[in-house]
This record gives C-alpha cells, structure tokens and sequence, in this order.
C-alpha cells in the first residue's frame, strides 16, 4: 500500500490511465450523445492524456517537473469537449504538485477538488449530470473520507473515488434529460472512472496493456506561435488564446473574415 509517489509514479499513473482509456474507447464513443452525438469521447480522451504523456520523459523523474511539463502539454494536446475538460482536470490537479518532489495521500486528495475546481472554469455553462457531476462528487466523498479518518493509504484514495464516481455516473440520466431519453450514462463520466481504473491497476500492480504508453504522442511545440499565425483550416477549432502582454483588457473579438 502506498503512502507517496514522485514524479516517475505520476507517469506511470497517467501511463495505466492512458490505457485504460484506449482499451474502452469504442465503449466511450458509442456512449456519446451529449453535448453532441458525434461519438469521440474515448478518441478525445484518449489523445489528450496521450498528447500530456509524449512531454514526459523516462528521465523526468522529480515531481514537480513531471507535473509541469505534463499540465501544459495535455492543455495544449486537449481534444473535443470531454479532453478540454479531462485536461483541465489534470492541470488543476497537476498544480499542486509544482513545488514537491513527493506527494502524500492526503495531498494528492486535497489535489483532486483542485482538479474538480480548474474542470469547472473551463466550461462556460458548467451542465450537471456529466463528467463534472462525477469528479466533484466523488473528490467531495473522498475529502469527507479524509477528514472522518477513513482514508490511509493512496489505494485508498483511488478506490473511494472510484466507489462514488459509479454511484454519480448511474445518476447521470436523472440530471440530464438528453441521456435518460437515449438510455446511456455520460460518456465522459464512464471516462473518467476507466482513467481512474487504470491508475487503481498501476498502484494494485495489476497487469494492463501498455498502450498508453506507446501510443504517447510527442508534445506539440508552440514557440512559433505568435499574433501573425494564422490556421488554414476552420472547422472543428479549438481556440488558444495568447496573452502577449502583462495587462489585457478583453471586453470583444473581432474576428477577420
């Protein structure tokens, strides 16, 4: 039972999460109804936790630098909805650890609201019954866990989170009508309880399938972005906003045909 992890933990964390994802992918796609039916939410999760693995390095080995490196390359490599919010949730999460070389069980539980708080802001309209729903609920029961005594060790950590995070995402169709009346549960929600599965199986030293890792994609590299740059393609964009200097005010767009 594990009381820590440092940085190579991390990885591998994210490594199990990875493919644990890829081994449900099509499951996540066919779940897929909300907020469009476009079926690639396991496509979308699965690259960006992959986009955030190609910047870590088996050499990374202190927590803070794998934290680092991690959170701004699966923010930058975040596809579709369900990665914006997943990436988001691993930085939040990933913050907390920039100044540590190790982190304990009641610091990495501490670092899942941190996750659940960045998810939040970066949805516009935050809808309940979806991934959010599931995150927040189940890193509140662990904290209540925490603070009742409950929670010893990392495993159990990963094991209570994974115990709510179900019982929220059978909810899921009471919260959101477009899911009750396809009969599914979130996809994203169902996705977040693989990458959490994924993790269980690294710290229970249970064999998975390393096809997170060697799926990893290399991190994009952004230097060259700039207020000249311009994107040949429009459709199905996600947007980068760059701020090139200390103050902006930011009141409208405008946007150039």
């Amino acid at each position: 039972m594990r009381q820590t992890i440092n940085g190579a933990d991390l990885r591998r964390l994210i490594i199990s999460a990875a493919a644990s994802i890829e081994i449900n992918k099509q499951a996540l796609n066919e779940l897929n109804v909300f907020p469009v039916p476009d079926g690639d939410t396991g496509t979308n999760m699965l690259v960006t936790l992959q986009s955030g693995l190609g910047a870590v390095t088996d050499s990374d080995k202190a927590l803070c630098d794998v934290s680092r490196k991690f959170a701004r390359a699966v923010t930058f490599g975040a596809r579709g909805n369900s990665g914006v919010i997943l990436s988001q949730f691993f930085k939040g999460l990933s913050e907390r650890f920039y100044d540590s070389e190790i982190v304990d069980y009641t610091q990495f539980a501490e670092a899942l609201e941190s996750g659940v708080k960045s998810a939040y802001l970066a949805v516009p309209q935050p809808v309940e019954g979806t991934i959010l729903t599931v995150v927040r609920e189940a890193a509140e029961y662990v904290r209540r866990e925490l603070e009742q005594g409950n929670v010893h060790t990392f495993n159990d950590v990963i094991d209570i989170f994974l115990d709510k995070a179900k019982v929220s995402l059978e909810n899921t169709p009471e919260l959101l009508e477009v899911l009750k009346s396809a009969g599914v549960v979130d996809s994203g929600g169902a996705g977040i309880i693989y990458v959490f599965e994924g993790m269980d199986k690294y710290l229970k030293n249970e064999a998975l399938p390393e096809a997170g890792e060697g799926a990893a994609q290399a991190a994009g590299d952004y230097s060259g972005f700039d207020r000249k740059s311009t994107f040949e393609y429009g459709y199905c964009t996600e947007l980068l906003l760059q701020l090139l200097r200390k103050k902006v005010d930011i009141d409208t767009f405008d946007v150039e045909p």
